[in-house]
């Protein structure tokens, strides 16, 4: 199934230089690769532009990057396995997920240099993937029944969601009116994706796809994710506007999944080319 098994990442931000990425525009989306990088995903995008990720250098350790006026910054998490940043918001406050050195997944919040872990009461596995400007973040954890809750973190304060009959609940997005959108398999295993709205859970699928997955929502409402004929992919990306569905693919992609949009509608993702190298990529579709 298409989903982000609960992973890595956590920013204390390194600064370690400043490089131009390798890109080249294609019908408005632009591939964005970390300099020696195996693997480059792009993950998030700020009001502003910044663009969050991680990369898989040549010894197959992932790292956290933001993108800054076309300028790379690294970072991970102190003492961390592995950094994977999912969010980041119009205050430059990032969040995402790490994994400690017993390989203990968790997730965080980094603000202002400060990075808060971030894990559910009852959670053994824990994934932070966006946040909006009142701080408030969203995300996913496994309880000890291997069990995928979705949840918010509010100055201090967890809650726990569960979408309607899911065997998995996952939570990607929240703008800022408090809308929230994320993923859920039904007791079948196929994915759909949903939005969360003054406590009512809404359900919807990409016309003629067996899996739908939501990453993120933007102020506007609008939607972006992935989908596939199947479970096992391959997948096209989708940005979603009050109910109707555009495709986005990279032009000569094998698959390209859409994970980030900002308020201006520029989107963000991956891309996988028929080597089988994965890209990161922006732009407007």
């Amino acid at each position: 199934m298409p989903r982000f098994k609960i992973s890595v990442l956590l920013p204390a931000l390194l600064l370690l230089g400043w490089i131009l990425p390798r890109s080249h525009a294609q019908n408005g989306l632009v591939t964005v690769d970390v300099p020696s990088s195996q693997e480059t995903d792009c993950t998030g995008i700020s009001s502003s532009g910044i663009v969050v990720g991680y990369y898989v250098n040549s010894r197959g350790v992932n790292h956290g990057f933001a993108l800054v006026q076309g300028s790379f910054k690294y970072f991970d998490v102190p003492g961390a396995q592995a950094t994977f940043p999912y969010g980041i918001n119009s205050l430059n406050h990032a969040v995402g997920w790490y994994q400690d050195t017993n390989f203990v997944t968790h997730g965080f919040l980094y603000i202002a240099g400060k990075v808060t872990t971030l894990d559910p009461p009852g959670s053994v596995l824990t994934n932070a993937w966006s946040i909006n400007n009142s701080d408030t973040v969203v995300g996913t954890f496994v309880d000890g029944s291997e069990v995928h809750h979705g949840f918010t973190y509010s100055h201090g304060a967890y809650t726990t969601y569960n979408a309607p009959n899911a065997i998995l609940t996952v939570m990607t997005g929240i703008n800022a009116s408090g809308q929230i959108d994320g993923y859920y398999d039904d007791s079948s295993g196929n994915q759909h994706g949903f939005t969360l709205s003054n406590g009512k859970f809404s359900s919807f699928d990409y016309p003629g796809a067996a899996d739908t997955v939501a990453t993120r929502i933007n102020d506007s409402a609008e939607i972006v994710g992935y989908y596939g004929a199947s479970g096992l992919g391959p997948f096209s990306g989708y940005l979603e506007n009050k109910g109707g569905f555009n495709t986005v693919n990279f032009p000569g992609a094998s698959e390209t999944r859409v994970l980030g949009i900002n308020k201006a509608g520029t989107v963000v993702g991956r891309y996988t080319d028929f080597s089988g190298v994965v890209h990161g990529f922006m732009g407007t579709p």
